[in-house]
Order: structure tokens, then C-alpha cells, then sequence
């Protein structure tokens, strides 16, 4: 079977890591004829050359134009497509923004489509609605009309896409797990080693999406300041300063801006921190939960459905727009030695409940085959 996997909507965030994840597992499949469309960011993290001789790549990132965005055309894609002849096409997530001829199989991670109720809304201005409400337009129709099957990431976000598409299209359930780069001490790369510090460091592996709500982390630094003065404690951030709404000295010097990283420097930094830390207002999964779980790690996280129902007692939740409070359980869970140890024990139980980045390449692949 000749099949075409495509990432070229991909630029940062989960779903590279999720791409990445899912295309180290199958390299060395044999079975089919792979073509596989890399997007820019992605092709920095892959080594075409480990790959099977039955894997072809291409590198290109989509460029959205009205021609994709409204009936699914795009030239190179579409000139690919005519090329390989592929049996079935793979998007590893949507929305893509094109409309293959053969059978298309899309993972769908949109969460503000779906936790209608996220405290996320209320932190919106009525300009940013209006334009969270046209992406919502535009998205959903593309899933509807561009992809003939879903694959989703919890069983909540299916019974809701259910309840959106009805019964006309088929969605399954394979769960997001933590990259196998974490089992993989030898290829950890070691290049990011952070300051020395004798305090408690936090640390946040995210883009700076507005749903990530990153910017509650200086309000919580200046209730910790007055909380414990003494404590020695900083916020270990994958962003840039720039991004950050911060200025005041005092509170910049809690936090650490390391910009950008790649998944194989993401295990050393769990390695070099204490907690993580993650004040999310949405997620259909966040790889963040088990990649904590499985460098046993103490969660800080939202008090939202999502995070509970992932996490269950391998955490501590807090109001995520509240910053006293997030301090308070900050502060609460650095005194308390045993709740750690609690959380940490509770977080390798928990990962049993997730498809293994191997299990997770396997189901694709068997609903890639029988779609």
C-alpha cells in the first residue's frame, strides 16, 4: 500500500512532537510505500537518512490561500497526490487545509472548539471572539468536508466531535503519550544546562499560545515574592523574553527564558527542575502530563476537566486565573515532601492508561489500513 503522510501544516507546539514521535516509530515499517510531506519545522527534527529505503520525503510547508482554505486546493500537494497515486493520505493533525482524492484520515487536537466553558473565553476581548469564532467557521468546515476520518486524543473530545458531525464521520480514540526520546537516555542531548541554582525551579515546555495562558506566571511570581520572601524559587519558560508582557526587573529574575527547544533537549531539562508547571486553559492532551509522569516530576496544573481526567491524582490543581491561589499550592506543595512523593508514585500508575508512543504508531497505522 502506498501511503502519504503529511505534516506540512505543522509548525510548533505538540503536534510536532507527536509527528516526530509517530515517524521514529515506524522508520524501519517495511509493510508500505511511504511518502511523507515534511514541514519545515519538522524536517530540522528529522534524519531522513535513518529511514527504510521505502520511505520517500518531501520538504514543503503549506502557504494558505483562498484556494485552501475554501475548497481544499493546493498545487503542490495536489500535483504529489497526482504523482504517487497514494492508497490513503495521513494528515497527523488538522486542520490542513487541503483536500486529498483518496480516503483522508486527520488527528483533530482543537480544544476551544469543543470546552466551550474553558475559563479560557473569559480572558478573550470581544475583537479576539469575533476572530476565535471565524476559525471555528473555517476549521470546522474543514474537518467536515476535507477529512473522511478523525482521530482524536481522548475519549471526551470524540464524544463531542460526535455530537458536532453526527453519525457521518467515523472518529477514533488514540491517546498522545510521551516522545520514546524519553527512554533513550544516550540520545538525550545535554545542551541546555541551566544556571546553577540552590532554590526550587519550575519548568513550562510550551509555545506561547493565548490558551497556554503563560502570562499569569509573572502575577504568580509576585505573590510567591510576598508569600515566601525567603524562598528561593524561578520559572523555567520555552519562550522568549519578548513574549512575555513582563518589565519589572524583580520579577524577570524569577524566570528563566530558554526560546525554542527541541525534543531531544527536553528530558535533561526535566532532569535539571523540581516541578512542572503548567497553568493551561485548554488541551485535548498535553504531552507535558506523561512527559512529567515519566521523569517523576511533581505536577502543578488547571483545575479544569481535561487536566483532572489526565492527570487524576498524579497532581496538584489550581485556579489557573487566580495567581494567589496558584502561589498558595505552589508554596503548599514545596513544604509538603510526602505530597510529592505522592504525586510521583500516583504519575507512574497513571501513564498505564495511555497508548506508548509504540502503541500509538500501531493503531495509526491499523486505522490508516482498514479506513
Amino acid at each position: 500500500m502506498k501511503l502519504l503522510i503529511n505534516t506540512s501544516n505543522l509548525k510548533k507546539g505538540g503536534a510536532l512532537q507527536v509527528a516526530h514521535s509517530f515517524l521514529t516509530e515506524i522508520k524501519e515499517n517495511t509493510e508500505h510505500f511511504f511518502h511523507v510531506v515534511l514541514s519545515t519545522a519538522l524536517s530540522e527534527q528529522i534524519n531522513t537518512q535513518e529511514f527504510s529505503p521505502n520511505f520517500t520525503f518531501y520538504n514543503y510547508a503549506i502557504d494558505l490561500g483562498i484556494l485552501n482554505i475554501t475548497i481544499g486546493k493546493d498545487s503542490f500537494l495536489d500535483s504529489l497526490e497526482n504523482k504517487i497515486k497514494p492508497d490513503k493520505v495521513f494528515s497527523v493533525f488538522g486542520p490542513t487545509y487541503w483536500k486529498p482524492k483518496t480516503t483522508h484520515i486527520a488527528g483533530y487536537a482543537k480544544p476551544q472548539y469543543i470546552y466551550k466553558n474553558s475559563p479560557f473565553f473569559d480572558i478573550l476581548s470581544t475583537k479576539e471572539k469575533f476572530k476565535l469564532k471565524i476559525s471555528e467557521i473555517i476549521h470546522l468546515h474543514n474537518f467536515k468536508r476535507f477529512c473522511d476520518i478523525l482521530i482524536t486524543e481522548t475519549h471526551d473530545v470524540t464524544s463531542s466531535l460526535q455530537k458536532i458531525f453526527g453519525n457521518k464521520k467515523q472518529i477514533y480514540t488514540v491517546t498522545n503519550f510521551y516522545n520514546q526520546i524519553f527512554d533513550t537516555p544516550h540520545l538525550w542531548s545535554k545542551e541546555i544546562q541551566l544556571p546553577d541554582f540552590d532554590g526550587y525551579s519550575l519548568l513550562t515546555i510550551a509555545s506561547n499560545y493565548p490558551h497556554k495562558n503563560l502570562n499569569i506566571i509573572p502575577k504568580v511570581v509576585k505573590h510567591l515574592m510576598h508569600k515566601e520572601p525567603e524562598m528561593k524559587f524561578r520559572f523555567i519558560l520555552t519562550i522568549d523574553k519578548s513574549e512575555l508582557n513582563e518589565q519589572n526587573p524583580e520579577v524577570l529574575n524569577h524566570i528563566v527564558f530558554l526560546g525554542k527547544v527541541n525534543i531531544y533537549q527536553c528530558p535533561n531539562l526535566y532532569k535539571q527542575v523540581d516541578f512542572m508547571f503548567l497553568p493551561t486553559l485548554l488541551e485535548c492532551f498535553s504531552a507535558s502530563y506523561p512527559e512529567a509522569m515519566r521523569m517523576e516530576k511533581p505536577i502543578l496544573t488547571s483545575n479544569l476537566s481535561f487536566a483532572q481526567g489526565l492527570c487524576g491524582g498524579a497532581a496538584v490543581y489550581f485556579n489557573p486565573l487566580n495567581p494567589e491561589d496558584i502561589a498558595n499550592k505552589i508554596s503548599e506543595l514545596i513544604n509538603n515532601k510526602d505530597k510529592q512523593k505522592e504525586i510521583i508514585k500516583n504519575g507512574v500508575k497513571q501513564l498505564r492508561n495511555f497508548d506508548t508512543a509504540s502503541e500509538r504508531a500501531r493503531k495509526y497505522i491499523e486505522i490508516i489500513e482498514h479506513a
